[in-house]
């Protein structure tokens, strides 16, 4: 079984109807296999698709066509997708000696830290529950909903800003390697970092 989300982000530094405000599509399948479907960002002629297979991965920009693939040099090989970033480092808060927040591992990262639930909000028409954790200055929440219970929104609050991730859509699917496979179709080239 792999998880299947889909998700967009509000941010105050995100205007709305923008490329970063785009919902994007993700696959995660334990810690070898990692998968980010990016929609068209036609102003800068990018469409990605990053693809992890470890120790091989390929970031793809399908509107041209093309991919580099490279190597995790290892020793372990797992594939990170971290939630709230900044610059090039998981943000404050998003990672601690407890892991990183990351897209798929909604659950482990707060239940991991014991947050305990709570009756939360109606978001979205729907009663949630939440499952608040506050690391170093920055306070996180995961809202579910549902039998079986799945998210609805991750939010991060951090100083005077609010970040929410939103999730379309949340479940488990049958695995499919060729989703993990070495794209099609593009100009390939080597990474020169190998």
């Amino acid at each position: 079984m792999m998880t299947k989300l889909e998700v967009l982000l509000q941010s105050p530094d995100v205007p709305a109807g923008s490329f970063a405000a785009k919902p994007k599509v993700i696959y995660r399948a334990g810690n070898r296999y990692c998968r980010i479907e990016e929609q068209p960002d036609a102003e800068r002629g990018i469409q990605g698709l990053l693809i992890v297979n470890e120790p091989d991965y390929w970031m793809a920009n399908l509107l041209t066509k093309t991919a580099q693939h490279g190597v995790d040099s290892g020793p372990t090989f797992v594939c990170h997708m971290p939630m709230f970033v900044d610059g090039d480092k998981p943000a404050e808060g998003a990672a601690d000696g407890l892991g990183n927040l990351e897209f798929g591992l909604e659950f482990e990262y707060f239940k991991g830290r014991k947050a305990a639930a709570q009756k939360g909000p109606i978001l979205q028409g729907k009663q949630t529950t939440s499952y608040p954790v506050k690391v170093g200055t920055a306070a996180f929440s995961l809202f579910t909903y549902g039998t079986p219970e799945r998210p609805l929104a991750v939010a991060r609050v951090q100083g005077d800003k609010n970040e929410i991730y939103w999730y379309s859509g949340y479940g488990h699917v049958p695995f499919d390697p060729r989703l993990f496979a070495k794209p099609t179709g593009l100009k390939i080239e080597e990474s020169k970092s190998q």
